[in-house]
């Protein structure tokens, strides 16, 4: 198929034994017009040393540290396609992947951007993951459009790998949330169901998704700090749009919450008292008043406490 260039982007950091495989699932693409835009995220273990040189279709780009969502956006800034396609660094896309996602976007024009079903790797074994509608069933039947993606998907959890769309719409998003280091793509998906409500769901798996040790994803501090961006985002999210306000407050409470319990368990109950007090945008509801009374109590007795006491 000919047809429109996919820039296909990659952020990278510390995954030198995995980067070849992936970009040379790029290379095998039956459809040919793509070009793959690598940006080294300040990777200490020589990762960069792996991406082909003499290529003109592979761009590699460098930054210091700044996280997968910087990474992300510096790649849109210097793409040059009309679609856009994500890859982690320890990802492999299935050959026909590309071709048949433009297939259903470019040729057929069934939406402005889609995801579809994986196959997901851990320690050597191999699943099948399918997208699911809001109550919970597997779309593994057939594609198909959805016109509400809030009210009628599960959205939480995808995998870049599978988030295939216009550059156009991937600008009015303004990208990915720099702050965010985890969940950045679950946060990006989220607005973009709210802007663009139309999505297809493809139920054919198109790429292999690894779980690796090494793995950024797997940091604490980055999931707890996700509690806290998720939960803005969401309160921002629900001013905005009016329709959805009940739903996205309610995820935006729960968030902050969560967040606030983390700092709590994890001994730093002044900033937690400072958050509460500061930043919590919800009425004080009894969360918040056993958050607060809680984080007065000394870590260690407090974990005591939560192992023999149920409901907290």
């Amino acid at each position: 198929m000919r047809g429109p260039l996919i820039s296909v982007i990659m952020p990278l950091y510390n995954k030198r034994p995995y980067v070849a495989r992936s970009i040379g699932s790029i290379m095998e693409q039956t459809y040919r017009a793509w070009e793959l835009i690598i940006v080294d995220d300040g990777s200490t273990d020589g990762s960069s040393d792996a991406v082909p040189r003499g290529d003109r279709r592979i761009k590699l780009l460098r930054q210091t540290n700044m996280g997968p969502a910087a990474a992300r956006n510096k790649a849109f800034r210097a793409a040059a396609g009309q679609y856009l396609a994500f890859i982690d660094a320890d990802d492999c896309y299935y050959p026909y992947k590309l071709e048949h996602e433009m297939g259903l976007l470019w040729q057929r024009q069934k939406a402005e951007w889609m995801m579809s079903a994986y196959d997901y790797q851990l320690n050597g074994r191999t699943t099948r993951h399918y997208m699911k509608d809001i109550g919970g069933a597997e779309i593994k039947e057939e594609t198909r459009v959805f016109e509400d993606a809030l009210t009628e998907l599960t959205v939480a959890g995808w995998p870049s790998d599978g988030l295939f769309m216009k550059k156009t719409l991937f600008e009015r998003l303004s990208g990915f949330n720099e702050n965010m280091r985890y969940g950045e793509i679950t946060e990006l998906i989220l607005r973009c169901a709210l802007m663009q409500p139309r999505v297809l769901i493809c139920h054919i798996p198109l790429y292999l998704h690894i779980d690796v040790p090494e793995s950024t994803a797997k940091a604490t501090k980055h999931k707890n700090e996700y509690h806290r961006h998720m939960g803005m985002s969401l309160h921002d999210l629900g001013k905005k749009y009016p329709r959805y306000a009940a739903f996205l407050m309610s995820g935006s409470s729960a968030c902050m919450i969560s967040y606030g319990a983390s700092l709590v368990l994890g001994g730093r109950g002044k900033e937690a008292r400072r958050f509460l007090r500061e930043e919590f945008p919800f009425e004080r509801d009894i969360r918040w008043w056993k958050l607060w009374t809680t984080s007065w109590l000394p870590a260690r007795l407090l974990v005591r406490m939560l192992k023999t006491v149920k409901g907290w």
